[in-house]
């Protein structure tokens, strides 16, 4: 093992020291505190200007000392609670702003004109414009910068063209500071989901292997053997046929779904899935773009509907799926099978009973989203449901 040296040791144990306060989710911790450090130089710069070079010039000594001692005691403070998320809040960062221009424009009380290179302030004056680009937004900090800059050059008595300049270098690193964290964060965001992504991927391809080797080549071995146990081992077989086709799309299918649920998909191609054997899926040329959210309560009232058809259409029926686009705002969904149907009793019975399919998983969701939900079913004739549900247009041009 390597020994470290006391120096090494020494910077370690002040590292640590230095990041006690941040919480694991908290990204921007390194930022603050990088920020903190700074403010806190230049709160130390402020304090050293008042005491050695502003206060043997001054009219008010005392006034002079209490703002110094009330910037060292304000920085300690809103930086320390600054240090936890929860007490990052908006009433914290306005009295921030308050008691810096507080500060700022006591100047010209205990200070006579050109006295003050700047104000009482001196460049911590920016600080509190930074604290809130970082931990807000950029709008807020460009907002607070503004502010800050009308402190330096508001009173005409004390007005100067460095002012100027200073009060120009605040606005503009307020908002640099600000675009760059925004960057920051987009950035952090993207690695997320890319993780998120390739450990999704990832899995899914060790249980693909895990699959293949197992449940695909039993399922292969039942529909080579079937035929030949009889009628049941034909049944068996072409059981064993379909599962193995929906386990092939399955394992083929290397979408991962988006963290954010607002991103469009694509309709059309979601519902390419649920083909198979016993489903046959019919859909539009082009892309019908939803919400994946959309698409997500469409998917899960079409596997309602499907699982109906497989318990009580009847052991040969086969289901239909179509999917139009009558106009650029609405979508129409028809699921139809040739199975033994059901009479309007029977879909009241059903409900009484407990079975809240049809209300709660289908016609609910429709009526979640905006849309409806028709049946069409009568003895021996079959079923067909018709699905009508909106897309909000401008939203998808906007994400295209």
């Amino acid at each position: 093992m390597t020994e470290q040296t006391p120096v090494a040791a020494g910077l370690r144990w002040i590292r640590a020291q230095a990041i006690w306060f941040r919480e694991r989710d908290d990204v921007l911790g390194r930022v603050y505190s990088v920020v903190e450090v700074a403010r806190g130089l230049t709160g130390v710069h402020a304090v050293l200007v008042n005491l050695f070079l502003v206060l043997p010039r001054s009219t008010n000594g005392i006034g002079v000392v209490v703002a110094s001692i009330a910037l060292v005691f304000w920085h300690t403070w809103i930086s320390y609670r600054m240090r936890r998320t929860y007490r990052r809040t908006t009433r914290a960062h306005l009295a921030d702003l308050g008691v810096t221009l507080t500060i700022a424009l006591t100047t010209v009380l205990v200070v006579p004109p050109g006295a003050a290179p700047l104000t009482l302030a001196g460049y911590w004056l920016g600080g509190a414009a930074m604290y809130v680009a970082i931990l807000r937004s950029t709008a807020w900090g460009v907002a607070f910068a503004v502010a800050s800059a009308l402190a330096i050059v508001v009173v005409p008595s004390h007005f100067t063209f460095e002012r100027i300049g200073v009060a120009f270098i605040i606005v503009l690193l307020t908002a640099c500071s600000g675009v760059l964290i925004s960057q920051f964060r987009a950035t952090m965001i993207e690695q997320e989901q890319e993780r998120i992504r390739s450990a999704a991927l990832a899995e899914r391809e060790r249980l693909s292997r895990i699959v293949h080797d197992g449940a695909l080549q039993v399922l292969a071995l039942v529909e080579r053997e079937g035929p030949g146990l009889g009628s049941r081992g034909v049944r068996l077989a072409a059981l064993a046929r379909e599962s193995e086709a929906q386990l092939r799309s399955l394992l083929q299918d290397r979408e991962v779904v988006d963290v954010e649920r607002t991103k469009h998909i694509d309709l059309a191609t979601a519902l390419d899935k649920y083909q198979s054997a016993r489903v046959t899926v019919s859909t539009m040329a082009s892309s019908v773009m939803v919400p994946r959210m959309l698409a997500d309560d469409v998917q899960a009232a079409l596997a309602e509907m499907l699982k109906n058809v497989e318990e009580h259409a009847g052991p040969d029926a086969q289901a239909w799926i179509l999917l139009d686009q009558e106009t650029d705002d609405e979508v129409i969904l028809w699921v139809r099978d040739n199975g033994t149907g059901m009479s309007a009793d029977q879909v009241s019975l059903a409900a009484q009973s407990g079975r809240m399919g049809i209300r709660d998983s289908i016609v609910g969701r429709m009526a979640a989203i905006g849309g409806s939900a028709i049946l069409k079913s009568s003895p021996g004739s079959g079923t067909e449901w018709e699905l009508r549900f909106p897309i909000d247009v401008e939203a998808v041009e906007l994400d295209e």
